[in-house]
């Protein structure tokens, strides 16, 4: 991956006005070698709220298989752009990458329930006007189609008190076949997973910022005083990689990033179900989301003069370079 994945916030994407209807707009680049749903991989999945499109990056030269998943959350803006930035600007020199930009579709057709935040954010590009939408944490509940339950027992059999939880993509994996909706959203991830090889996973999130308050800028550093923004998330069997990718982000960005392992106790969550079942090593990153922060009114979630839009979707297009 080159340098020239940071270029530019130009790759982003509008919306329909129907509630329940997302069509991203991708507009893929000389790299992409083919598209497809993950209905392909997961065929109960077609034709519903819960396909969303595959974009593949094949080198033609042997080598790794890297998976990069945005939109797991509608209301964590860099990790779809990083996504959306991978699919129209690299092309892939050496093995295959493969790019889920807005893995949860159905959480993006619904506006933001933690902050309202603004569902449209308009932007300048290089192809002109384009539109960032804003989503939402949790699958629609019109697609669920099942009402929550008091408390969610899912599929690794880890129990959640808010029933909530249910239509959260990253409470669901490995997900389900014959599961709710979002189970078996999970479950077409981790069947790509298998049939593409997949050799590492980075699913990219977003949190709230470091600060619970606007502090002096003698208090403000990049990675300082952080809680999750900043942090990388490693299954056990990539915590050796992350740690070296993390060196490498401080000498290349000067951002010191937090390494965590996965909890095996906490089950559900992509950076270990992934990693336990199957070959990849699987990861997820954190960026800090100014639109996370419940104490700010009207949060911008693209120019923040501290936490924009660019430094944060950079921060995980990085991270991925590093890793691979």
């Amino acid at each position: 991956m080159t340098r020239n994945l940071l270029s530019g916030i130009c790759l982003l994407l509008s919306l329909t006005a129907a509630a329940a209807e997302f069509s991203p707009d991708v507009r893929p680049g000389a790299g992409v070698t083919e598209q497809r749903l993950l209905s392909d991989y997961f065929a109960p999945l077609a034709d519903t709220a819960m396909d969303s499109e595959v974009f593949v990056l094949d080198s033609g030269v042997p080598g790794a298989v890297g998976l990069m998943i945005g939109g797991t959350h509608g209301n964590e803006l860099a990790g779809q752009v990083a996504a959306l930035l991978a699919v129209e600007n690299v092309t892939a020199i050496r093995g295959k990458l493969v790019v889920i930009p807005y893995v949860n579709r159905s959480a993006m057709s619904m506006p933001d329930s933690r902050n309202a935040v603004t569902r449209h954010h308009r932007i300048e590009s290089r192809s002109g006007e384009r539109y960032l939408p804003y989503g939402d944490r949790r699958t629609d509940p019109a697609d669920q189609g099942v009402p929550d339950p008091g408390r969610y027992t899912n599929p690794p059999g880890y129990t959640l008190e808010n029933g909530a939880e249910s239509r959260n993509l990253n409470r669901t994996y490995p997900g389900k076949a014959d599961g709710t909706p979002t189970e078996r959203l999970a479950w077409a991830v981790m069947q790509l997973v298998r049939a593409e090889a997949i050799d590492f996973a980075l699913d990219m999130h977003e949190a709230d910022t470091p600060e619970r308050k606007p502090t002096g800028e003698a208090d403000y550093r990049p990675g300082g005083n952080r809680r999750l923004a900043y942090t990388l998330v490693a299954h056990p069997r990539g915590l050796e990689t992350a740690a070296f990718a993390l060196l490498e982000m401080d000498a290349d960005t000067g951002i010191s990033m937090k390494l965590e392992e996965s909890n095996s106790t906490y089950r559900g969550l992509s950076h270990i179900e992934i990693g336990d079942n199957s070959p990849a090593v699987s990861f997820l990153s954190e960026s800090p989301n100014p639109g996370q922060d419940r104490w700010r009114d009207d949060p911008d979630v693209v120019s923040d003069t501290r936490y924009p839009l660019t430094h944060r979707a950079g921060l995980h297009l990085r991270l991925f370079k590093h890793l691979a």
